[in-house]
């Protein structure tokens, strides 16, 4: 099987560790973005130490390094945060792997967002890379049943375990001129989480869906530090539900060493607690913790 050279743009190392393993793929860069260095970057780069490494800031820097990696026109990319422009996209033949369906779940946290809304099914895809954000040819996608009791970052693990899929795909469009399946253009762009889509009401115990509705902000929130709720000056994140059983019906919240307890309505659910950090006065800037 004749080799492409390719090079890797982003911190989503599985998709590296993929394209590695891959017969039809010769990796001759790997390039990650500054502001998500991360663990897995440092492993992969010990893995991996013949391949030439550049961290990456912006499109300007970008486009520098891509007039240095000479030895291909062609890069993958997976995780990255940067949106490329058309100055870095004129210098190579970009590539994608976006863990969302392109139609209706495009943009940050796609995983996070079927999570979050309870989506039954999810899709992965390999799609060229515009100036639009997540838009493009759509080389393959592979769609995925999801459990209803996966966390969010074992449902980005369920679909990245499709990414080899995508790469015989991508391979066969490369060297084979096998057609892309559609152009998609616009679609449903999910915005950044906000505070107020993690956050737990407590004074809600009583409503029917409480518990349901507190797993999925959790669940959603696994990667981070978990949903959270306010408690006099404090942010408090939960991570777990530890146990449920019969409590008092005024609702009341008590700490425990590392637990809560949230009372009311005949239940008490404990939960673990991962931080307690002091409110954040201006609730409306909408960063994420």
């Amino acid at each position: 099987m004749e080799k492409i050279k390719i090079g890797f743009l982003g911190y989503g190392t599985r998709a590296l560790d993929a394209l590695m393993e891959h017969e039809g793929f010769d990796v001759r860069y790997f390039l990650a973005p500054l502001s998500r260095l991360n663990e897995d970057v440092y492993e992969a780069r010990k893995k991996y130490p013949d391949i030439p490494f550049y961290y990456v800031k912006n499109n300007d820097e970008l486009s520098r390094v891509f007039d240095k990696c000479d030895e291909t026109d062609i890069f993958l990319m997976n995780a990255c945060p940067i949106i490329l422009r058309d100055y870095v996209i004129a210098k190579k033949k970009v590539f994608n792997i976006h863990p969302g369906d392109l139609h209706y779940n495009r943009g940050h946290q796609p995983h996070q967002w079927t999570v979050l809304l309870g989506e039954k099914e999810s899709e992965i895809v390999c799609h060229t890379v515009t100036p639009g954000i997540d838009e493009g040819e759509l080389v393959d996608f592979v769609r995925v049943p999801i459990p209803a009791d996966y966390d969010a970052l074992q449902v980005l693990d369920l679909l990245e375990d499709q990414v080899p899929k995508l790469l015989d795909s991508l391979y066969a469009h490369i060297m084979e001129g096998v057609p892309c399946k559609e152009n998609i253009m616009g679609g449903e762009y999910r915005q950044i989480l906000t505070y107020e889509d993690y956050e737990i009401h407590p004074d809600q115990i009583a409503k029917p869906g409480f518990k349901e509705d507190m797993l999925r902000k959790i669940r959603a929130r696994i990667m981070n530090h978990g949903a959270f709720f306010y408690h006099g000056q404090e942010m408090v994140y939960v991570d777990k539900l530890l146990y449920e059983e019969p409590g008092g019906h005024n609702l009341s919240i008590a700490f425990h060493g590392s637990c809560v307890f949230l009372e009311g309505s005949g239940k008490r659910y404990v939960l673990k607690v991962r931080r307690r950090i002091p409110k954040i006065a201006d609730i409306n800037a909408h960063h994420m913790l």
